[in-house]
C-alpha cells in the first residue's frame, strides 16, 4: 500500500491538471523552485504547476497549484513533497507585484506517509510577460510543524 500511494497521488494530480489546463479561460503556468526548511537547513528543489480559477473578486484571483519537491535531509532519509495549495492572489493596480496567501495540502513521502496541512503566502513578481518569479513562506502542520522559504520561476504556457 506504500508503495501504490505516492503513483496515486501522482495520477491524480496528473489528471488534476490535465482537466485545469483545458479551461480555455486562463493561461496555465509551469516551472520550478529551490527551498529552503528554515527548521533544519534542509534544501529542496521542486517543480510547479499554477492554474487559475476563478476570479472571486476585480482584484483577487483564486488558483490551484500542484508541486512537487525532492527535500535533502541531514543525517535521515530524504523526502518527496507533493503539494496543492490554493492561492489567493492580490492584483495590485500599478505594480509588477501581486501577493498571494491560501491554504493547502501536501503529503511527505518518506519511510510512512504524512499528510499535511499547508498555509502559503508570498509574492509574484512579473518582471516581463509570461515570466513570473516567486517568493514563497510555507507552512507545513501535522506530526510537526515545518517552515519553508521558496524562490522559484513560472513560465506562462
Amino acid at each position: 500500500m506504500k508503495n501504490k500511494a505516492p503513483k496515486a497521488g501522482l495520477a491524480l494530480l496528473l489528471a488534476a491538471c490535465a482537466w485545469l489546463s483545458s479551461s480555455e479561460a486562463h493561461a496555465w503556468a509551469g516551472g520550478g523552485h529551490l527551498g529552503l526548511n528554515l527548521d533544519d537547513g534542509n534544501i529542496h528543489v521542486g517543480g510547479d504547476l499554477l492554474f487559475p480559477i476563478v476570479d472571486v473578486a476585480p482584484s483577487v484571483r483564486l488558483s490551484v497549484w500542484p508541486s512537487v519537491a525532492y527535500v535533502f535531509v541531514h543525517n535521515a532519509r530524504d523526502v518527496i513533497l507533493f503539494g496543492g495549495d490554493l492561492p489567493f492572489e492580490f492584483r495590485l493596480a500599478n505594480t509588477i507585484i501581486a501577493p498571494f496567501v491560501g491554504p493547502g495540502l501536501g503529503l511527505a513521502v518518506h519511510r510512512d506517509i504524512d499528510l499535511k496541512l499547508n498555509i502559503v503566502g508570498g509574492m509574484f513578481i512579473d518582471p516581463t510577460p509570461g515570466v513570473r518569479l516567486f517568493t514563497e513562506l510555507a507552512l507545513r502542520f501535522v506530526r510537526g510543524t515545518y517552515v519553508d522559504l521558496l524562490f522559484g520561476v513560472l513560465f506562462e504556457v
